[in-house]
């Protein structure tokens, strides 16, 4: 029998993790094993699903700012009307929220979903939307919806809300040719939900010693700290991230949990990629922009109410303020700042009391100032030792009261422990788009599109616990 035709529609969904037992990366792990029950094999993945972090500077931004998008290959005839194919997702939706409502009275006020479907090609008159969607801020307008649809796009009308922002730019991700990672996704019986997650911490170890070259950010040993439990009431057992699918598979076999697993899910995403962290001048930065910037350092680190450096940076355009957090490693390297050091750091625009600060998520010092330390000068009067007086009041002696302006000091060069390598964040407080430093080489661009079974990227091992 002559295998049918394939078409080739993405679908994209956002800001279904405002249920507070939900996650979008949930929902679509259920929207694919219901399709694979549907369609049987007739439905193949032209990738494996994609999770895109979008911008973590937004501030009506859901846990991970995550959006998902499902690349399917579909026989022709069933997809001829697209309106069909989202009344079948509209009816899922429908189904996983009234299930988390009845059982868990879940939903939250701020519940902006978005589903969107497009069909493969999709427009280039839109590629722009992804790069906007993770660094800067898109409105959602009639305007913006109107174009949606001129340009091919078929947005629910039960789902049709500001989310749709997110699941079209993650369709659009398709089109950036950038670094990307995988991440395996494990879930929890439903009835574990609220309680501690059980997993083997000693496992953890042994996968991350076994798989060193393949996955990152599996376990902080400095802190003795499990990195890949999430610590929110979601579905999510564990996440292991990595550079290839069958690499975070493994975790599938060598960690040991104490909980059922109901399902699992690989997605391939833009996380640890550092895509968000655009080159740009101080003048260019707005509020919640993402941004990468070279400057010299103006200012002397100021210790600030709970604990935050600030210090200002200046490039050729204007100056703008950096902030620095606890934990250590990148409040260490803020606190030896000096006035002339030449820096780059990475991060994101927010305000202060109107004030616009970059929240530094990297730094590397480019060129370290000189410092000198000098010895106030002796009275040419009485020989006394003077007294500094403040800036521009000259040295004053205290036995005589002879002031001298400009006196010649005697000033020796202070060696400054600078660290002039890459700084970031110890892993469990790195954010989701943050590379590590063991990412560093590993980049991968031009994926490869090929046509995979659902199976190979989803189970659901627990149909009656799933959900």
């Amino acid at each position: 029998m002559q295998a049918p035709e394939l078409c080739y529609v993405n679908i994209g969904l956002d800001d279904f993790d405002a249920l507070r037992y939900g996650c979008t990366t949930h929902l679509a792990t259920y929207i694919l094993n219901e399709l694979l029950k549907s369609f049987g094999n007739n439905i193949l993945l032209l990738d494996y699903p994609n999770l895109v972090r979008l911008n973590p500077s937004i501030p009506w931004k859901t846990r991970g700012n995550g959006a998902i998008a499902i690349r399917l290959g579909v026989p022709c005839e069933y997809i001829s009307d697209l309106q069909i194919l989202m009344q079948m997702l509209e009816d899922l939706v429908e189904r996983y929220i009234d299930i988390f409502l009845n059982e868990f009275d879940v939903r939250t006020s701020d519940f902006e979903p978005g589903l969107v479907i497009a069909r493969h090609p999709l427009p280039t008159d839109l590629v722009w939307l992804y790069k906007k969607a993770l660094t800067d801020i898109v409105v959602l307008d009639q305007n913006f919806v109107s174009k949606l649809v001129r340009w091919g796009f078929t947005i629910s009308q039960r789902y049709g809300k500001r989310g749709i922002i997110g699941a079209t730019a993650a369709i659009m991700w398709m089109y950036r040719d950038c670094d990307y990672t995988f991440e395996l996704l494990t879930y929890r019986s439903k009835k574990m939900y609220g309680k501690r997650r059980c997993i083997d911490e000693e496992s953890v170890k042994v996968f991350d010693s076994l798989t060193k070259e393949e996955s990152f950010n599996n376990y902080d040993y400095k802190e003795r700290r499990v990195l890949i439990i999430p610590r929110g009431p979601d579905p999510i057992l564990y996440g292991v991230r990595g550079e290839s699918p069958d690499g975070v598979k493994k975790a599938l076999n060598i960690i040991r949990v104490c909980e059922p697993v109901a399902a699992w899910t690989v997605f391939r995403s833009n996380q640890a990629t550092d895509d968000h962290a655009v080159y740009r001048v101080v003048r260019e930065l707005n509020p919640y922009k993402t941004c990468r910037i070279r400057g010299i350092i103006t200012s002397k680190p100021v210790i600030v109410r709970g604990g935050t450096i600030i210090v200002k940076i200046f490039d050729s355009t204007s100056d703008i303020l950096l902030a620095f957090f606890k934990p250590a490693q990148l409040f260490n390297i803020a606190s030896s700042l000096e006035i002339g050091d030449y820096v780059e750091v990475q991060g994101h625009v927010k305000l202060w009391n109107n004030l616009q600060v970059v929240h530094v998520e990297k730094i590397v010092v480019l060129n370290a100032s000189r410092a000198y330390k000098c010895k106030a000068p002796k009275c040419p009067r009485c020989g006394n030792k003077m007294v500094k007086k403040g800036f521009g009041k000259g040295y004053k002696c205290e036995s005589c009261n002879t002031v001298v302006f400009n006196p010649v000091l005697e000033c020796m060069k202070v060696i400054r422990n600078v660290n002039i390598a890459l700084s970031l964040p110890p892993p469990h407080s790195q954010k989701h788009l943050v590379k590590p430093i063991e990412r560093y080489g590993r980049e991968k661009y031009a994926y490869k599109y090929e046509m995979l079974p659902v199976v190979n990227a989803t189970k659901v091992l627990e149909p009656l616990e799933f959900l």
